[in-house]
């Protein structure tokens, strides 16, 4: 694993061997803009007084405030679609309150804001927090030494590092775009692709947004026209998909026209295939993720069922466009957590797995091989089991020879084993 580059002032916290004592070397660890933050003086009030969750939720609310300030920093407009947000606009750090503390990590690794090992242990410290912390009932108590690990991963992976050089701007790609026809779309592409490759579906959720805009500017049509195509191909099926889905539903937000210029827009860049037979995949996607959000929540055990039932009664003719969400909610919800399971959701989770078909089944395979968010999940011992568990419920359906080698390694091998493939495939996909 690539060594991750820490400040200089990161020192200061691994000289610390009690954090009463040591607080102000906690602190130097800490931003310089950061040290005066009234969170942290709670923190240590509460240490001192020998509450650990009340401390680590004072220091959870600072970190996550800090992700804030940095993805506001980069640009927001690229963090909201990366998490393909539907809410309301996010323009300021008050709106970024609106967002689950999921979607936040996940939102600030996919924009390459924080390192590669903050994916892990962020979410780590997100599970502690929802599960021992003052934030909600706690499940037990936590130790000095789980406290301290708490408080240098939130430093280590947040607070100590600077705020984020802007990324390549939407809106100063756009205002570029608007000023004249480009002779060739080279140069732009050029630049775009030398950008992170975690930034090149914003930058065409975004061109696509303005495209289908009755009043869009006829030099910025021109040059997405140009550009659009090679942008296309940059980019993951899962952010074609999401172009294709808001295509479905623009109909009944934004009138025919606008669904005229999406379909445009998917010809332009060979994309009609994602467009589904009807317009429901907008319904499955939406009810998706909402089963994924609940199983990221701390009482997900309470809401999964009935997120998965709603899910389930939608039938079992899925969308193509919506079948990776789709079968993403159903793998996540089935396997469960490190805690263990919704139990009553299982029931409609069997019955979907049961009932998924041929496309269905390939994506089951491909997202235990390469969807970070499921990975991340049977790196842990209890879902590791359940995944061989799943793998009965498929045992019967047509596999790809691929797909058939990946069944037999599950089933043949015994759950550490597993916890450890997938621990290292964890490892290899966020180091990309």
């Amino acid at each position: 694993m690539k060594q991750l580059a820490l400040p200089a002032r990161f020192e200061n916290l691994e000289k610390v061997d009690n954090l009463v004592v040591g607080w102000e070397n906690v602190k130097l660890a800490i931003r310089p803009d950061c040290r005066d933050e009234v969170s942290l003086d709670k923190a240590k009030t509460a240490i001192e007084a020998g509450l650990n969750d009340a401390a680590i939720n004072y220091i959870w609310n600072l970190a996550i405030f800090d992700l804030q300030r940095k993805i506001i920093v980069y640009g927001v407009d690229y963090f909201s679609t990366a998490i393909n947000w539907d809410g309301k606009p996010l323009k300021t750090i008050e709106d970024l309150r609106e967002v689950k503390d999921h979607q936040l990590i996940s939102g600030a690794f996919a924009l390459g804001i924080i390192p590669a090992e903050a994916h892990f242990f962020l979410e780590q410290c997100r599970e502690l927090r929802n599960n021992f912390s003052t934030a909600h009932y706690p499940l037990g108590e936590l130790d000095k030494l789980e406290t301290f690990n708490f408080i240098k991963n939130c430093v280590k992976y947040v607070l100590t590092f600077d705020l984020p050089a802007p990324g390549l701007q939407i809106k100063d790609l756009v205002e570029s775009l608007t000023i004249e026809k480009l002779e060739s779309g080279d140069d732009i592409t050029a630049i775009i692709e030398s950008q992170s490759a975690k930034i090149h579906g914003p930058i065409l959720h975004n061109l696509f947004s303005n495209f289908i805009k009755q009043d869009c500017n006829p030099n910025l049509k021109y040059n997405i026209k140009l550009i659009a195509p090679c942008l296309w191909e940059l980019v993951s099926d899962e952010i074609k998909s999401s172009i294709a889905a808001k295509f479905a539903s623009l109909r009944d937000i934004k009138g025919k026209d606008a669904a005229s210029e999406a379909l445009a827009f998917l010809k332009l860049v060979d994309g009609v295939s994602y467009i589904p037979e009807t317009f429901k995949e907008i319904i499955f996607k939406k009810h998706a993720q909402f089963l994924i959000d609940a199983h990221n929540e701390w009482n997900n055990f309470y809401n999964e069922p009935g997120y998965a039932k709603d899910l389930a009664s939608l039938g079992i003719d899925v969308p193509i466009s919506a079948i990776y969400t789709y079968v993403k909610a159903i793998v996540l919800s089935f396997i469960g957590n490190t805690y263990g399971i919704a139990t009553d959701a299982q029931s409609y989770n069997k019955t979907m797995i049961a009932n998924l078909s041929q496309t269905g089944i390939r994506t089951l395979f491909k997202i235990i091989d390469t969807d970070i968010n499921v990975i991340r999940e049977l790196s842990h011992n209890k879902p590791a089991c359940r995944v061989q568990e799943l793998m009965d419920l498929i045992r019967d359906k047509t596999m790809l020879p691929k797909q058939k080698e990946q069944f037999d390694f599950i089933t043949s091998n015994k759950p550490e084993r597993l916890k450890r493939h997938f621990e290292k495939r964890y490892w290899e996909l966020i180091e990309k």
